[in-house]
């Protein structure tokens, strides 16, 4: 398996031969193009961080007009097919992002980042910087881009820390996003909080939905219906009925989570299921990426809180009369 860090060691390699070449004229135009572009964060704390998103945007975005390809491009030609289409399916966004939480999944560190304009994200990341990510999470933003490779996200190039509070005591843009951060984790627990138990059906399940959601899921399945409870009993009747078609729309890992909570007996304690897998659940940007955050989403999981030996325990709970009709299926 090919690293994306080689590949990028590689093009920065090149990145440098080409810019020591350059003349100034030339570079100035190149310079130009890289301020207008979306992959530049506007504000770096020192000269070296921007170079280096420079150097970066300059191997992975800049065509050369001779070739009309980027240096990546050229550079992974000699890499296997399953890695050329890695590298073209990289999915890369830029901003601000605060930090909703810290965790690991399968013994390897990930930090949850929100954007409120583009939604959470969750991101490997390093261990080394495990300890300083835990250290700021609640006085400070990210100021970084995040890279989509191979399906799982990972912090790329520069990482800025940028305070909630600046040297003067005055609040920063950034805490405007701590704030919307602490009303989604907030207004998502209430619904973590609700009482379940292992006969709860999935009508039960969806009305413990906000209305926002449900309306969300009618517009993923192309629901046509006015009030809420008429919306989630066509949802209700689309997933008994069609089964077998809603199952062929997920990923399989979700479908590696539906057989793991059916083997269980219909719920598991949640904290089996998070050490295990990604889960990239919010209340106002219901837009999951991971396999556990899209059975949520679709209600095909349902995360409250259980008493199991008189102990209040958060767990997840496939909706009572969906078990059976997934165990045809799931085997």
């Amino acid at each position: 398996m090919v690293l994306l860090v080689d590949i990028i060691n590689e093009v920065l390699q090149k990145v440098k031969e080409e810019l020591n070449t350059m003349q100034e004229n030339e570079f100035s135009e190149i310079f130009k193009e890289f301020r207008s572009s979306d992959f530049n964060l506007k504000d770096y704390t020192n000269s070296d961080a921007f170079y280096l998103d420079f150097m970066l945007w300059y191997g992975l975005y800049h065509k050369d007009p001779k070739t009309n390809m980027t240096i990546l491009e050229e550079v992974i030609q000699k890499f296997d097919r399953e890695t050329i289409n890695k590298v073209k399916n990289m999915k890369m966004v830029s901003g601000d992002f605060s930090i909703r939480d810290l965790l690991k999944i399968n013994g390897e560190p990930f930090v949850k980042l929100l954007n409120r304009n583009m939604g959470e994200f969750l991101v490997k990341i390093n261990p080394s910087i495990w300890e300083d990510l835990k250290e700021i999470k609640n006085t400070h933003i990210l100021r970084c881009h995040i890279i989509n490779y191979g399906g799982t996200y990972y912090l790329f190039g520069v990482v800025e820390y940028i305070p909630l509070v600046n040297e003067l005591g005055f609040l920063t843009p950034a805490a405007i996003d701590k704030a919307v951060e602490r009303i989604d984790n907030m207004k998502l627990k209430e619904i973590e909080n609700v009482n379940v138990t292992e006969r709860m059906t999935l009508k039960q399940c969806l009305s413990k939905y906000p209305a926002t959601w449900i309306n969300e899921i009618c517009e993923s399945l192309n629901v046509k219906a006015r009030v809420k409870k008429e919306k989630i009993d066509e949802i209700a009747k689309i997933y008994l009925e069609n089964t077998e078609k809603i199952l062929e729309k997920l990923p399989k890992e979700s479908i590696e989570i539906l057989r793991l909570i059916l083997n269980k007996g219909g719920f598991i304690k949640y904290s089996e299921l998070s050490k295990k897998f990604m889960d990239d659940t919010t209340y106002f940007y219901h837009n999951p990426k991971t396999p556990l955050g899209i059975l949520r989403f679709y209600c095909l999981v349902f995360v409250g809180k259980m008493n199991i030996k008189g102990r209040n325990y958060k767990v997840a709970i496939i909706p009572s009369d969906l078990r059976e009709k997934l165990r045809n299926y799931i085997k």
